[in-house]
């Protein structure tokens, strides 16, 4: 368990927290590129860090990201016009850059130099392979764009999506580094893995055979520090002797990775980064990547199903208004406890909500008790809470800022026999 007062620093991350200056070392991955289809289009409302925020395409094709406030007398530019590279504010014309500056302040006299003095809040963007990343920490030279191999190949677009919680964004990120709670959750009353994370299949392997959900419920873990954050090995004993190991990273400040088969040319594996809108919700970044063989539309739209197959609720304008999921809490996700899945709760991901959002927006983790199986979990709030700590009293740069390659690294799985260094054994696979 966490005391009150780390539980506070792990969890709040507005302006002026510890956690949230941390979190702002970093690029962020705002937006889906589809997300913003037209140049000139309608703008678009932001939540992230505790900051409302408007998102834009420009004429030339730039996203810039603002303050929705206009600094005049403070309408929201959400009302404004979208033209000429510029947004202009409906209530008397003021009109900004990406970076910020007035650009035009047509109810004042052409002499009048106050336009110079005025400045809108803005942020850096870049867009890569389908992802529009922003900055929003205190450098005037942002850091590079983390090298995550999913966001570096032009040609081989992942599939993406945005996955909605009610909820704090530690609590959401560390189902995913939670190993055990597979033999549970995501299976069905006869055993089966109802995981919807392709590449946990192993060839060669019989369902009997692999205890990934059927059998071995206690896997054993293995948890090491890296450059770039934490990875752990989860070892499960195969019935022909061997170890079975998944093998999973976390990287700065939210990043996660799943899945990956056991050699090369059969993986494909998920990843997530895990946005805090605020305190109390998180927009998850999902992409799903197959090296050297990209998602065909059909697939893509098959993926899509799997991760949500009751949909959308109607979109709205608000942040996040398009990615909010028609099973949710006020529905009990749409339970059904006469079906044959262990909790009743169709889809990965809407389990992991059901479960996450249950704990309360904050998550008190005074009340926890927590033993072997959650290692990798109180290893990363451990490194979470050092990081911010070294930067707010020492101004310490935190894991992976200036790094970029850092991030190249892969989930893998491996069987490998009894006694192996799993760290030793996956190094070359891992490491892309």
């Amino acid at each position: 368990m966490l005391n009150r007062d780390d539980n506070e620093l792990l969890t709040r991350m507005g302006p002026g927290t510890a956690m949230g200056g941390l979190l702002r070392q970093y690029w962020i991955p705002a937006l889906i590129s589809t997300e913003l289809p037209e140049r000139d289009g309608a703008p678009l409302r932001v939540r992230l860090l505790g900051e409302d925020l408007i998102a834009f395409r420009t004429t030339t094709g730039t996203v810039g990201i603002v303050d929705e406030k206009c600094p005049h007398r403070t309408a929201s530019l959400f009302f404004g016009r979208n033209e000429e590279n510029g947004l202009r504010c409906s209530y008397h014309g003021w009109k900004f850059d990406v970076a910020g500056r007035c650009v035009d302040m047509p109810n004042e006299s052409p002499q009048c130099q106050f336009r110079e003095k005025v400045r809108l809040r803005s942020y850096p963007c870049k867009e890569r392979n389908g992802v529009v990343w922003t900055y929003m920490g205190p450098a005037a030279e942002p850091p590079p764009l983390p090298e995550f191999e999913w966001n570096l190949a032009p040609d081989n677009i992942p599939f993406l999506w945005r996955n909605y919680r009610a909820c704090n964004w530690v609590q959401a990120l560390e189902g995913d580094i939670d190993s055990s709670h597979i033999n549970y959750l995501h299976r069905t009353l006869e055993g089966d893995d109802h995981s919807t994370v392709p590449g946990h299949q192993l060839p060669g392997y019989t369902k009997e055979q692999l205890p990934l959900v059927h059998a071995d419920a206690s896997p054993e873990l293995d948890v090491r520090d890296t450059e770039f954050g934490v990875v752990y090995g989860t070892k499960r004993a195969l019935a022909d002797g061997h170890d079975y190991w998944r093998i999973h990273p976390f990287l700065f400040p939210f990043h996660t990775m799943v899945g990956g088969g056991i050699r090369e040319g059969e993986v494909s594996f998920n990843g997530k980064a895990w946005i805090p809108m605020d305190d109390r919700q998180t927009l998850v970044l999902e992409w799903q990547f197959r090296p050297g063989k990209p998602w065909t539309n059909s697939e893509r739209e098959g993926l899509t199903r799997v991760r949500n197959p009751w949909g959308f609720l109607a979109a709205t304008s608000e942040a996040a208004g398009a990615w909010k999921p028609k099973a949710c809490a006020r529905n009990d996700y749409f339970m059904d406890r006469s079906s044959k899945l262990f909790c009743g709760i169709l889809s990965n991901p809407l389990q992991d909500a059901a479960v996450q959002e249950s704990m309360g927006t904050v998550c008190d983790r005074t009340l926890e008790h927590l033993g072997p199986a959650d290692a990798m979990i109180i290893r990363v709030r451990r490194r979470l809470l050092q990081a911010a700590r070294a930067l707010a009293e020492h101004g310490t740069t935190p894991p992976g800022v200036n790094r970029p390659e850092l991030y190249r690294v892969r989930p893998v799985g491996a069987i490998l026999p009894p006694g192996a260094d799993w760290m030793a054994a996956s190094q070359d696979r891992r490491h892309v």
